[in-house]
């Protein structure tokens, strides 16, 4: 197994300007390009000086791969192309479980949510506006709710005819939808336009950037910023320095360009709804066959590991005997095996028994197993650290 390297080159010490340099096997990936939204120097920027002393990215570079949307992730990408030379391939994590070839001019283009039941206002990046397009939509039906929905024209309407015409990707929920109808042909959410903002009357509009330091988003905000009657919902983390790190710390006035002062009136709440992949989703990113296949590497197994100490005053023979026979009967769903290694193995599952010769009673249980049955090992640890029932 070849090592891996594992370089930061933004966000080691901070939120924002998230940038990892990953090499193995002779190939170099970059995780995410983003700018940190607190600065406007040369710290906004991931410090690219690492790669780029013996000429340009392309050439170092194999690909990049961003995890979503949000700009502290992925806004230095142009930067990155014009500044310092890349014009390689950008894939991103995606909610069909595929690799999303993307394109560098997109990142030049801005989204937009917002709300406003009495003007309710939220800020949000590309991929979660599909996901509360959906669940404001499914609300908005079942209420029969009047109040008209926006985003703005731009990325979001052409993420929206991809997830249209490509319905086929999406997950099997989404799917089973497609017998009746469409659900990415939104009946209530429209397109955005900055003249309706100023338009009287409750509506929801999805924004961005969703730190409120620039954009549509800020200057909705600065419109709707005075009534006490309008509200903004920020759904994820804000760096320092930014508008939105400043109101969600209850800062009642901002200075803005031009030391203008901004008094903010209306409501702050804070609401999650991370775009950032789990674990899970960036496991399906790309299958392993395919990516062993292209890096040219032997399969290296990840496993976790714990140990659950027992009192048992048998042998250490009898003592996994003892295991194995407690969980063939708890465990009536899996197949529990008793090895000659002297192992009892239960899925991708490993258990052996050791012991002291100063406490011979005091067994050591060691449990091993993969990612794909975490669920299941951290259960067996908790079974086993109640003990084996006296009747085995």
């Amino acid at each position: 197994m070849p090592d891996i390297k594992v370089t930061p080159l933004g966000a080691g010490q901070d939120v924002g300007r998230s940038c990892i340099l990953v090499s193995i096997g002779g190939k170099n990936i970059m995780l995410d390009c983003g700018m940190h939204m607190g600065y406007n120097d040369d710290r906004r920027f991931p410090d690219f000086s690492y790669i780029t002393q013996n000429g340009r990215l392309t050439d170092y570079l194999d690909c990049v791969i961003i995890s979503h949307f949000h700009l502290d992730h992925c806004g230095a990408l142009p930067y990155m192309s014009e500044m310092v030379g890349y014009d390689g391939p950008i894939y991103m994590t995606h909610p069909t479980k595929a690799i999303c070839p993307i394109l560098l001019e997109d990142f030049r283009k801005i989204t937009v949510d917002k709300k406003g039941e009495t003007n309710f206002f939220t800020s949000q990046m590309i991929k979660d506006s599909q996901e509360l397009c959906i669940l404001l939509e499914t609300f908005w039906e079942r209420m029969n709710l009047k109040a008209p929905i926006y985003f703005s024209t731009g990325l979001t309407e052409k993420a929206n005819h991809y997830y249209k015409l490509f319905i086929t990707w999406t997950n099997q929920k989404i799917r089973k939808t497609f017998v009746q109808r469409n659900m990415f042909e939104f009946k209530h959410i429209k397109a955005f336009d900055r003249s309706y903002a100023d338009n009287p009357g409750p509506m929801v509009v999805f924004a961005t950037p969703g730190m409120l330091h620039a954009g549509q988003s800020l200057q909705i905000f600065k419109k709707w910023a005075g009534n006490e009657k309008n509200m903004v919902i920020m759904p994820g983390y804000c760096v320092q320095g930014t508008v939105g790190h400043k109101i969600l710390n209850g800062q009642k006035k901002l200075e803005m360009e031009g030391r203008a002062t901004l008094e903010v009136k209306l409501q702050v709440e804070y609401m999650s709804f991370s775009a950032h992949a789990d674990a899970k989703g960036i496991m399906q990113l790309v299958s392993p066959e395919q990516a062993l296949k292209e890096l040219g590497l032997s399969e290296h197994q990840l496993r976790f590991t714990c140990r659950v100490h027992l009192q048992d005053p048998h042998s250490d023979t009898d003592t996994l005997s003892r295991i194995y026979s407690h969980l063939k009967s708890v465990l009536k769903g899996y197949a529990v095996q008793h090895l000659p290694d002297s192992t009892v193995m239960v899925e991708s599952i490993v258990l052996k028994v050791s012991s002291s010769a100063e406490e011979p009673d005091l067994k050591v249980v060691l449990l091993s197993w993969c990612f794909q049955d975490e669920e299941l090992g951290s259960f067996l640890s908790t079974l086993l650290k109640k003990g084996l029932p006296s009747a085995l």
